[in-house]
């Protein structure tokens, strides 16, 4: 027990005080064993766990001052006269239990299943790189499926969900980039009610915006360091490679233009040509946001990686003239303020990893849960959107300042892999990663 808890008399329960159960997770109904009362329905549930005592923190409560007697024989009489029968609340709390339970199984499936499609979905990235030059017409095939694919979760359903993928491979990262900036850039498009035919282009266009690397030497992709003026000269020219690659291989021109505009920015700072506002038409304004959140968030040296939640507020706050402001509002509203991957604390002061965002539901997400009582591989997953206004995000948490026993329990990724689904249309895929 810390300093600052006091066993506290289970009748001496008020609306506002923080407290702790020394019970298993399956033996309450309640989402986490520590949590602020809110709400009479607590105390009355709260009182049918039969309990005599419970662990109070003051510090954490909303109380000024509460009588918290700290020996456990100074306790009244229980006040529950006017509770509903004591057995038939246990009976709704071991049956809400053994709900929660299931739900949480149903999740985790789900995003073992994302988690395998979107394996699935960078394979098919990576074999696009590989035969774009000696199987065009094929690749083309192929990444055209691809678009499909994730096409059909925005366009036929109406409840869409981006997860937290947590387990990639190694030095896979320009096929899950190239495969962040294609759905991220698919959802916006969606999101701002772009025809099926412009939100495939756009998400094929993304798939091969970066095609251009291919003839720039990986010493230079790879470097970790501030590139020489002669080094940032040549990354420069991997626009005008990909469009060379690109005509040869018989992409559209919409693709070709996005290739080689993808770097441009409307305030003309950006790059090969310093193109302004009119002369950058949507398509690439689309894929250039998506393309700089996924690089702030994915750098090349892990430790200069920025937090979804800082890469949009830097996004916003420091680059707004570069982008086109539609589509950054968008950016925001769909990803939510705190986007899948960011650190959270919640309003019971517990802390978390954002796993998802509901399309729609932007500041209601399912957060991973540190709880030192519960193993790892056990974690629970509350779905903020079925809490209730009792429970919500009250900041966002920077990973390094964690403690080590959080940080390794919660396991943040240096590299934040997103994936598309809908609960509606069991099918689709896709991430979120990249390079600087």
């Amino acid at each position: 027990m810390s300093d600052d808890a006091k066993l506290i008399a289970i009748d001496q329960l008020k609306i506002g005080m923080f407290i702790k159960l020394d019970l298993s997770w399956f033996e309450h109904s309640f989402p986490m064993s520590s949590f602020k009362i809110t709400n009479q329905d607590q105390l009355n549930e709260l009182h049918a766990l039969k309990l005599k005592h419970v662990r109070y923190f003051p510090s954490k409560s909303d109380l000024l001052q509460v009588n918290a007697p700290s020996n456990p024989n100074v306790a009244g009489k229980s006040t529950t006269n006017n509770l509903p029968p004591t057995a038939q609340v246990f009976n709704n709390i071991i049956e809400a239990k053994r709900a929660r339970f299931e739900k949480l199984t149903k999740q985790r499936e789900e995003l073992a299943r994302c988690e395998a499609k979107f394996v699935e979905a960078a394979t098919v990235v990576k074999g696009i790189n590989k035969t774009i030059f000696s199987q065009p017409e094929q690749t083309i095939k192929e990444a055209n499926k691809l678009v499909d694919s994730v096409a059909e979760i925005f366009l036929n359903s109406n409840d869409t969900v981006m997860h937290l993928i947590q387990q990639t491979g190694a030095n896979e990262e320009l096929y899950f980039h190239t495969l962040n900036v294609s759905v991220l850039a698919m959802m916006l498009a969606s999101e701002m009610k772009c025809t099926e035919a412009q939100i495939k282009s756009v998400g094929l266009a993304a798939l091969f915006h970066d095609l251009g690397k291919v003839n720039v030497p990986e010493k230079i992709l790879n470097k970790t360091e501030a590139l020489t003026k002669p080094e940032q000269n040549f990354f420069e020219l991997h626009p005008q490679y990909g469009v060379e690659v690109g005509k040869k291989a018989g992409l559209p021109n919409i693709v070709l233009e996005v290739i080689e505009s993808h770097h441009e920015h409307l305030d003309g700072s950006g790059y090969p040509k310093k193109l302004k506002a009119d002369a950058i038409r949507m398509p690439t304004r689309i894929v250039t946001i998506a393309n700089v959140y996924d690089n702030l968030c994915n750098h090349i040296d892990p430790n200069q990686s920025l937090t979804p939640h800082e890469a949009l507020s830097t996004m916003y706050a420091h680059r707004r003239a570069q982008f086109d402001p539609a589509v950054m509002a968008t950016m925001i509203k769909s990803l939510g303020v705190y986007p899948p991957g960011t650190i959270v604390r919640l309003s019971n002061e517990a802390i978390g990893l954002v796993m998802n965002v509901n399309i729609g539901k932007p500041l209601r997400p399912r957060v991973l849960v540190y709880d030192a009582d519960i193993p790892k591989e056990d974690a629970i997953i509350l779905d903020l959107a079925e809490e209730g206004s009792d429970l919500s995000i009250s900041a966002s948490i920077r990973p390094g300042l964690l403690p080590k026993a959080i940080f390794d329990y919660l396991n943040p990724r240096k590299r934040v892999n997103y994936y598309f689904d809908s609960s509606a249309k069991q099918s689709g895929n896709q991430s979120q990663a990249g390079k600087a």
